[in-house]
């Protein structure tokens, strides 16, 4: 058997027993945020009536692990570009778990209705042959098809305009009935097509995304006065999460269902889109946990080394992270080589190696299941892809 790897020097990993809100093993289903209203119930329970305390421990808590805890994918993901395919070398390395697959809308639908699965296909069974495991993403946002943007002018439906690193960009808002439609039944159909392919195990949702499949809602001063004259409410945005979240559920039964998560911001009394600047994830991530028990995959897709430590900051996106756990995962912010910007650590430069080791040791204090790498620093940094992936597993 291979030995450990070892941490690179300057990088050892962050104590994983430092915060006292530690509560279950690996196998345990139910997540911190749960646990802790359950802690808090049990304290009252003990001041009325030890008796029943006792009767309650007796039938036993909700503790077990459920079936599906054992199938969560552990490790590492190897995250390509949209619509290219999967190096060899990836598919090769046993340190791998899985690759994640990103393909545009518009080429897998480019008319309404009418599907081009070849691509994916041939990807997937790939993915198949190699022994990986598959996490499916969908670009619905910087990969919506033409006819999507066309059908929610002919309904007369809003747009959201801003500059996106520099390019004026317009969005259907999130929550636009035409939109969501339209989106739903382009996963219903993958659903269709995927979800007894027992290669895919994760699939990913997405409702507050304003460039990417990662959660953006822009929110600059100007910007929130923007979204609040297009008649922006958080119930707006919980609701269309709802609708994704119960779309992607019910087409993917087979599938885990990750949810990247963010923040909506925060910048002042009359810079506020919601009560806090968690409140859109957070409230999501705790309905879904109780709509579809077992069956979330809360992850961040902005880990690198200038995150804040485990369980994270009040607000934040990784305390909400934390308090999901242990169905948690994250993906790399960017990577680490032919990154003369060293975007990984916050700009300053660090040697590739050390910066991703460095963003990995954050992620495991997190205690995630599995990372997403990019595909270009899996190839390049074999030896710290063991390290993760050892460390992961």
């Amino acid at each position: 058997m291979r030995e450990p790897c070892s941490p690179l020097p300057g990088t050892e990993p962050v104590s994983l027993n430092h915060n006292p809100n530690r509560y279950l093993d690996a196998g345990k289903q139910i997540p911190l945020f749960k646990y802790k209203m359950m802690l808090k119930k049990s304290a009252i329970l003990r001041q009325i009536s030890p008796l029943f305390l006792i009767t309650l421990l007796g039938v036993g808590l909700p503790f077990a692990a459920s079936s599906a805890s054992a199938a969560i994918p552990r490790g590492v993901f190897s995250l390509g570009s949209s619509g290219k395919p999967t190096k060899d070398a990836v598919l090769d390395n046993p340190d791998v778990t899985g690759i994640s697959i990103r393909y545009g809308w518009n080429d897998l639908e480019p008319t309404e209705g009418n599907f081009y699965w070849d691509w994916l296909d041939a990807e997937v069974a790939r993915a198949t042959a190699a022994g990986k495991q598959v996490l499916l993403r969908i670009g619905t946002q910087s990969g919506k098809p033409d006819w999507v943007t066309a059908a929610v002018q002919r309904a007369g439906g809003k747009f959201f305009t801003w500059e996106n690193d520099g390019v004026t960009t317009s969005i259907p808002v999130f929550w636009d009935p035409t939109y969501l439609t339209k989106k739903k039944n382009m996963i219903a159909a993958v659903g269709a097509h995927f979800t007894n392919n027992k290669t895919i195990t994760i699939v990913t949702a997405s409702f507050a995304n304003a460039s990417s499949e990662d959660w953006n809602v822009p929110h600059t001063p100007d910007l929130v006065t923007e979204w609040f004259s297009l008649g922006y409410t958080s119930e707006k945005m919980l609701n269309a999460g709802q609708q994704i979240i119960n779309a992607t559920m019910t087409a993917f039964p087979n599938q885990y269902v990750a949810l990247a998560i963010g923040n909506n911001g925060h910048v002042g009394a009359t810079g506020n889109l919601d009560p806090t600047a968690d409140y859109v994830a957070r409230t999501t991530c705790e309905w879904a946990w109780d709509a579809w028990p077992g069956r979330l995959v809360t992850q961040i897709n902005s880990l690198s080394t200038v995150i804040p430590e485990a369980p994270g900051d009040e607000f934040s996106a990784w305390a909400v992270l934390w308090d999901m756990l242990p169905q948690v995962g994250a993906q790399m912010l960017f990577h680490c080589v032919n990154d003369p910007d060293y975007q990984m650590n916050g700009g300053v430069p660090l040697a590739p190696s050390l910066a991703l080791t460095k963003a990995i040791n954050l992620g495991l204090a997190y205690r995630l299941r599995y990372m997403e790498i990019y595909q270009i620093d899996v190839v390049n940094l074999p030896g710290v892809i063991t390290y993760a992936q050892e460390n992961l597993l």
